[in-house]
């Protein structure tokens, strides 16, 4: 082997390695189909006041550039609010650290041709587990590919539930 040649070696090995360290917790568990990636992103983004939540694992659920967007009209707020997989992270990190926060799938729908896939959710929010209530609930409608070897979320539009625009029957628990 050249100098040139270990030297691109080690490279590729190194960025073989980071690259694997962004993916500890994930496997391929958490992407072998449309509703075992969005439980698993359910999973990722819901943790008591305190703890860390395992964001390595939340950021190898999304292709690169994934988007994910929420309209909401409700007394929490208005609006759409967009954002990318790091803004979430702050988002989530900045607002919830301290009270809590947790997404609670309550029923899916998947529709599914080839490599694409739709996922339909429904959720509450809890920011703790124990409380009485759901502080909101809404509608995720997630947008999949998957590349032949796993599947990848590359999108998620989002609604929070309102007196005029209830959950669907069919996605109720």
């Amino acid at each position: 082997m050249t100098h040139i040649t270990r030297h691109v070696s080690r490279l590729l090995a190194a960025a073989l390695a980071l690259g694997l360290a962004g993916t500890a917790h994930a496997g391929p568990q958490d992407w072998e189909s449309p509703k075992a990636i969005v439980d698993a992103l359910y999973e990722t983004i819901s943790a008591d006041a305190g703890a860390t939540r395992d964001w390595d694992r939340f950021r190898a659920l999304f292709l690169d550039g994934a988007r994910m967007s929420v309209a909401m009209d409700s007394r929490i707020g208005a609006g759409i609010m967009g954002m990318d997989t790091e803004e979430l992270i702050a988002q989530t990190d900045t607002a919830y650290a301290a009270t809590g926060f947790h997404e609670i799938p309550l029923a899916a729908r998947v529709e599914q041709h080839g490599l694409m896939a739709s996922v339909m959710s429904s959720f509450e929010v809890r920011l703790r587990l124990a409380d009485p209530e759901p502080l909101m609930r809404g509608l995720n409608h997630f947008q999949l590919l998957n590349d032949g070897e796993r599947w990848w979320i590359v999108s998620n539009v989002g609604i929070i539930e309102t007196a005029d625009a209830p959950l669907p029957a069919d996605l109720l628990p």
